[in-house]
């Protein structure tokens, strides 16, 4: 419906999934090998440019035109030329299965490529980025955007070898090898989206690619398949399948080895593979009720039949010395009761095992080459592949490829490609959505069921809802005779977009040029957004030049920028105002008008720095005070930008507590018309005062009238006069006299207002308080003992009594300390002066010469003549134990006589008994 008025509503829709088999018309594989499936029937392609064992992957569009192909590392165009950012994607040719491609949903110009490494071991802390091989790189994607390169298409820079995690990131070995070789994809069960899947170890991982992209965080599955990574580098080989019905998933594994040790004869070991089948889930992308369907040999490739009926696996066969014995295609019946007891051998032969690939035909294609060939220029083919057993009608070597050579690998695809869906357009409230089938098959009849109780048989079939919502939608096709399994789709009718009903005015001020009256400005498009849609804000708006325009952007990727110019005064431009996820619209119109406006110069704004040369601007406040002092219309609102482009396109606006170095402030006045006026002013930041924010003090005890002077610590070049003080005394001075300990500070501020608080700390120091002197003395090493509090506050010297000193130290302990009476001196490390006290060390002599030369005529303790010993008792013996002498600590001592007879030269004996009670012994030696 359209409206004459300036605000017209188009109801447009296109096909929301219009995902159509022929994606799959093309195949480029192997080297230099290729077909083209458009006529029906596969054609020799010889224009291709891989060499790859093994992986590959192609794309076309939905009319079967090539778009591009990968071997996992290097992408070609449609061109068969390298994409220019083409290069170093993370798969590898000798990957099973290296890459597999998959359209963004509801973005016909976007395709991603999932690419799986082979799985060498890797360093754990190798760079798969920097490093080609080995590392084994799992699993990753890049996106593949065909607007670039002229419409050639090319990988994203943004996108590029996204990596996806399939592995326990804390497991070393899980680390290494990252995952298998295989990976699949099959439509998701809402009909839009699609699951991208691999295996590693014992896990099935599913990642959901929605319209919104990839959602890194998979589904997980464990089963009771366990792939042991000790013989990863031949256990990942082997293909994964989906059925095209979405419904089983197949996986085959050529080894399942403990490790990859090799056997008795050095050969390797064989014929430990197997095939599992399990149950999927195209919704919640779960896998389950697996169980294995072939042991014991080495199988390699992997098919479903398009009506999801049979499973073909290609396998080789070795002898237990790891002679080739050829290879074997195989059946399952996968509608039997008995899915194992199914299996029919359908051909022996002396080809390798390589892929199976289902086609448009709904034949099935096997490459591989004889035994020591390496290569073939013939792919086999299945004909009947819905047939049982050798009905099936298998032709070996059957497709010439003319001078292309099949290897290993062909391109896997999307399976539910193959299933033949329906597709549909027109899903706007109020249209009539027109439904159709996706193949050119015969088809008998069909029965569509619309999900709301109404049903058709028509192929083309055409049916308006009553109301919007999600329906199931489901198509049963009837084919030779037999009713096909019914495909379901969940399609959404969406409603138009309201909108206003009259052209909306965006005003802007022209004050981007020295004209003010042109007419002419930037306006910022999306300031219409919200107005034009009636206050929703999950509509997408683009804007254009004409309705024509609009109409025929379907992919909306050519409207004029959000920052746009007018080209004449009042230019009416056109606002398509889209519903998400949908092609939904509606066409409203918009007057870009460029209002003269009034010049605002509010006063500068001041603030202190806060570090760095910012400071914290209160712009709400601003914005009342420009108000007020220009009187302002009530109406008026004001906004505040770091650029004037900002404040002329009403972008980026600044928050209104603003941290900035100093700079202008560009602002914005706006009225219920749109915009009133423009302006500016500056923020200053003013510098604060530059002083020594903290300085600790010392008071010493034991002066009279101790005081002590403390500063604001101003630094140069300021001087004094620059500043006012405010103490936490009261006082107002640069400086102030202290006498006790304590806390005290300053706010130090300049003529700028802006101030800075100095703290400085006042501790009082103490002469040592000495609560101890331990002397262990008349031993062979004596030794002297400080006993202080707080010994680390202060230092230590001893004065000998000959004149002699130690130096300062910070021990309280002195070694082989002489006898005598000796002063301790501690100096307070603070310079609050020391304390000095007397001690004495007592000491025997060893030996004494009486001869009268002045040295050592006579013998007595050293240490012994002062005031703290002077009652004790020295005796003096001979060796039987007479006594010869009494000494006291006053006399000069023993001169060597007994009744002033001189003694001979011997060794003598003494005991002293000091006042405390203690007692000694020890002997001496007179020397003649």
């Amino acid at each position: 419906m359209k409206y004459s008025t300036l605000i017209i509503f188009f109801l447009l829709f296109f096909s929301i999934t219009t995902f159509a088999q022929k994606e799959a018309a093309n195949w480029y594989f192997g080297a230099g090998a290729g077909l083209d499936f458009n006529s029906g029937s596969p054609v020799a392609l010889i224009n291709g440019q891989l060499n790859t064992a093994e992986g590959c992957a192609t794309i076309s569009d939905k009319n079967g035109n090539l778009l591009f192909y990968t071997d996992g590392s290097i992408v070609y165009d449609k061109s068969h030329q390298i994409m220019p950012n083409g290069y170093g994607l993370l798969g590898h040719n000798s990957s099973t299965q290296s890459a597999i491609i998959v359209p963004k949903p509801n973005n016909p110009n976007l395709y991603y490529i999932f690419t799986v490494d082979q799985p060498l071991p890797a360093n754990v802390d190798s760079n798969p980025l920097n490093d080609e091989d080995p590392p084994n790189n799992g699993l990753n994607y890049s996106l593949v955007d065909l607007r670039l390169n002229n419409g050639l298409g090319d990988i994203s820079i943004k996108e590029k070898n996204i990596h996806l995690i399939t592995y326990d990131t804390n497991n070393d070995e899980d680390v290494k090898f990252k995952c298998s070789e295989k990976i699949t994809a099959v439509q998701h069960g809402d009909g839009v989206s699609f699951w991208v899947i691999t295996h590693f170890k014992n896990t099935f991982y599913s990642f959901k690619i929605t319209n919104q992209g990839v959602d890194k965080k998979p589904i997980q599955t464990n089963t009771p398949l366990n792939v042991p990574i000790g013989g990863y580098l031949s256990n990942a080989i082997g293909y994964l399948k989906t059925s095209p019905n979405g419904k089983k998933i197949a996986i085959a594994n050529t080894s399942v080895k403990q490790n990859d040790d090799l056997g008795p004869k050095n050969n390797i070991i064989r014929n430990t593979g197997n095939v599992w089948l399990f149950d999927f889930d195209s919704v919640t992308g779960k896998v389950s009720n697996g169980f294995s369907i072939l042991n014991g040999v080495n199988p390699y490739g992997l098919e479903f039949s398009a009506k999801s009926k049979k499973l073909y696996v290609t396998t080789n066969l070795f002898s237990n010395d790891d002679v080739s014995l050829g290879s074997l295609l195989i059946q399952f019946n996968l509608k039997s009761s008995n899915i194992i007891g199914s299996k029919t051998t359908i051909n022996s032969s002396t080809n390798v095992a390589g892929a199976l690939q289902l086609a448009l035909d709904e034949k099935i294609y096997r490459s591989g080459y004889p035994f020591g060939a390496n290569v073939s220029n013939k792919l086999s083919v299945i004909n009947n592949p819905e047939l049982d057993g050798i009905s099936c009608n298998f032709l070996q070597n059957e497709i010439d490829l003319g001078i292309g050579k099949a290897k290993l690998g062909l391109p896997p695809f999307i399976t539910s490609l193959f299933l033949y869906a329906f597709s549909y357009e027109f899903n706007c409230f109020g249209q009539s959505t027109h439904f159709y089938i996706n193949s050119v098959e015969k088809i008998d009849a069909v029965l569509w069921d619309f999900g709301d109780g109404s049903t058709s048989t028509n192929r083309d079939a055409y049916h308006t809802y009553t109301k919007t919502g999600d329906y199931k939608v489901t198509l049963i096709k009837t084919v030779n005779g037999e009713d096909r399994e019914p495909l379901e789709k969940i399609i959404t009718i969406y409603d138009v977009p309201k909108i206003l009903s009259t052209p909306y005015k965006l005003v802007q001020c022209d004050t981007q040029d020295n004209i003010s009256t042109d007419g002419l400005a930037t306006f910022n498009l999306a300031l219409a957004n919200e107005p034009i849609s009636l206050g929703k804000k999950d509509f997408e708006v683009y804007y254009y030049q004409s309705v024509s325009d609009a109409d025929n952007d379907n992919t909306n990727t050519l409207s004029i920028p959000v920052n746009y110019r007018n080209s004449i005064p009042d230019e009416i431009i056109f606002a398509k105002v889209t519903q998400p996820n949908s092609t939904c619209y509606s066409i409203g119109s918009v007057i870009l008008h460029a209002n003269k406006s009034i010049l605002i110069l509010p006063e500068t704004m001041h603030e202190c720095d806060l570090g760095q040369g910012k400071g914290l601007f209160n712009l709400k406040e601003k914005k009342s005070l420009i108000k007020t002092e220009l009187n302002l219309p009530s109406d008026v609102r004001l906004f505040f930008y770091a650029n004037e482009d900002d404040a002329s396109l009403g972008i980026n606006e600044l928050e209104e507590n603003y941290t900035s170095a100093s700079k202008t402030i560009f602002l914005r006045a706006e009225n219920n018309e749109g915009c009133y006026g423009t302006g500016h002013f500056e923020i200053i930041v003013e510098p604060t005062p530059k002083i020594n924010v903290l300085e600790n003090r010392i008071l010493c005890e034991g002066i009279t009238n101790p005081s002590i002077q403390l500063d604001a610590g101003i630094l140069a070049p300021s001087i004094t006069s620059d500043f006012t003080y405010s103490w936490s005394t009261g006082e107002t001075s640069p400086t102030i006299s202290v006498n006790k300990q304590g806390e005290y500070s300053v706010i130090v501020k300049n003529k700028s207002g802006c101030s800075t608080t100095r703290k400085c700390i006042v501790t009082i120091s103490y002469l040592a308080k000495i609560n101890n002197i331990i002397i262990q003395d008349l031993q062979p090493l004596s030794q002297v003992i400080i006993e202080v509090v707080n010994p680390n506050d202060y230092s230590y010297m001893i004065h000998f009594q000959n004149g002699t000193e130690t130096p300062f130290q910070s021990s309280t302990i002195f070694e082989n300390v002489p006898g005598g009476f000796h002063e301790l001196i501690i100096e307070n490390n603070d310079g609050c002066g020391q304390k000095i006290k007397s001690f004495t060390v007592l000491d025997a002599p060893k030996f004494f010469t009486p001869n009268d030369d002045g040295y050592n005529d006579y013998w007595n303790l050293k240490g012994i003549n002062t005031p703290f010993y002077k009652n004790a008792v020295i005796y003096i013996f001979d060796r039987y134990g007479k006594l010869l002498r009494q000494l006291s600590p006053s006399s000069p001592g023993w001169d060597g006589t007994f009744h002033k007879e001189p003694l001979p030269a011997d060794d003598y004996w003494f005991t002293i008994k000091l006042e405390d009670g203690r007692e000694a012994k020890g002997h001496f030696s007179l020397k003649r």
